[in-house]
């Protein structure tokens, strides 16, 4: 397995008076879900020897394609709230990186039609990714006590 950089600590934050009370709530949910994206950020991208691939649209490619196996295209759009266009060129840069592949003229009734699946590679860092991330675990719950606290759960 990869070695990972020391755990941060997720941030204390400076909890006001009452923070269940708008704006305030909505700025400090911010603040606890960035600190959390800095976190796996930062580890996925030592965890994946490469920080192109932290970012959040690769990532969703790779766990989608793990989880639900070869996709089109079309079905990618959603989950990576991205138009055709930019999905394409992530999808050409992963492809770049060896980490899928994409099979056209393979969809019944649609010749131009493609086809994006993981290659080894490509399932590798989707372990990793599921590793990384269950490494931190505790973080997770942290920032899942934080979003309790400041909602009054």
């Amino acid at each position: 397995m990869t070695s990972h950089p020391a755990k941060r600590p997720v941030t204390a934050l400076p909890w006001p008076a009452d923070p269940t009370q708008a704006p305030v709530r909505g700025q400090l949910a911010m603040l606890v879900l960035a600190g959390g994206g800095r976190i796996f950020t930062d580890a996925l991208a030592e965890a994946l020897a490469n920080p192109d691939l932290a970012g959040n649209v690769p990532l969703l490619v790779l766990c989608e394609l793990s989880i639900r196996g070869p996709l089109r295209p079309r079905d990618l759009l959603e989950p990576t709230s991205l138009n055709s266009a930019a999905l394409s060129k992530h999808l050409d840069h992963m492809e770049g990186l060896g980490l899928i592949t994409r099979t056209y003229g393979t969809v019944a009734g649609d010749r131009r039609g493609s086809i994006v699946e993981l290659t080894e590679r490509g399932h590798e860092a989707a372990r990793t990714i599921g590793w990384a991330v269950e490494e931190r675990i505790e973080d997770i719950r942290a920032m899942r006590d934080g979003m309790s606290r400041l909602l009054g759960d």
